[in-house]
């Protein structure tokens, strides 16, 4: 959510400031010097005000967009039982686990609903390792892996768990590489 608000808000920031100039060029003086619009700008005038502009994002913007995305390749990974992409944001001891949960699914001939609402906080980022503490509400529930319909009780209220979560940049990729979860999160 903060990410999301942030992005916007970045969003915003970048398209404030490519339209406030633009909005000085078309003045409503009395004076008789042209305005430059589309019919009589030159292209290279043209080009310099429609070039895009970028904006990088933080390290720690870069951890949460790729924390985000673990949740939604493991939350596709339990309900399909499929670890083919598992790899793509997970590394070390947490793809071990990760393979594990969705063989013993297949084995089961179950898969799982996950269902969090994750509201992680990056504690830090240190080179090629970050820390994030993520205090999220769990209402994931088994599934029938063909029809994708509850199987047994679904929660009625959601369990409050907390994780420290390490993450580690391969390749270019920040991965989720371990957790740890607190005790008595509910």
């Amino acid at each position: 959510m903060r990410q999301q608000v942030r992005t916007r808000l970045a969003i915003l920031a970048v398209g404030l400031s490519v339209m406030l100039p633009l909005g000085a060029c078309g003045g409503d003086d009395a004076s008789d010097t042209p305005t430059p619009d589309a019919r009589t700008s030159s292209p290279a005038a043209t080009a310099a005000t429609s070039a895009p502009t970028t904006v990088t994002p933080s390290p720690e913007d870069e951890v949460l967009d790729a924390y985000a995305n673990y949740w939604s390749v493991y939350a596709a990974a339990l309900r399909d039982r499929d670890s083919s992409h598992l790899a793509e944001v997970m590394t070390g001891p947490r793809l071990d686990r990760g393979l594990q949960e969705v063989a013993d699914l297949a084995a089961q001939g179950r898969a799982i609903a996950l269902m969090v609402e994750s509201d992680p906080v990056v504690l830090e980022v240190r080179g090629e390792q970050a820390l994030i503490t993520d205090e999220y509400q769990n209402n994931s529930y088994y599934i029938d892996p063909e029809t994708k319909q509850p199987v047994g009780a679904t929660p009625s209220a959601p369990e409050t768990l907390k994780d420290t979560v390490t993450m580690q940049r391969v390749d270019g990729v920040w991965k989720v590489r371990d957790g740890v979860r607190e005790e008595g999160g509910q």
